[in-house]
C-alpha cells in the first residue's frame, strides 16, 4: 500500500501520531465506507486536532491528511 502524508499532517501530527492513526486504520480498517466512490475513511482525535486516514480502493493508495477550516 503506498501512503502519501499530506503537508497539514506533517505539520501538525509526529510521526508517532500519523504511524499509530494508520497502523489503526490498518488493524480495524474504516469508519465510513463509499461503495459508489470506493473510498475508505476514518478520522482519529489527538487532543483537539483531528486526522483524517482514507484509502482509495482503486489505487489502494492511503492518505493522511489534516482538515483545515
Amino acid at each position: 500500500m503506498n501512503v502519501v502524508v499530506d503537508l497539514s499532517a506533517r505539520e501538525m501530527f509526529t510521526p508517532r501520531e500519523l504511524a499509530a492513526a494508520l497502523q489503526e486504520f490498518l488493524k480495524r480498517g474504516p469508519q465510513l465506507q463509499d461503495g459508489e466512490r470506493g473510498v475508505k475513511a476514518a478520522a482519529y482525535c489527538f487532543g483537539e486536532r483531528v486526522l483524517l486516514v482514507y484509502e482509495e480502493s482503486e489505487t489502494g493508495m492511503a492518505v493522511l491528511i489534516h482538515p483545515t477550516s
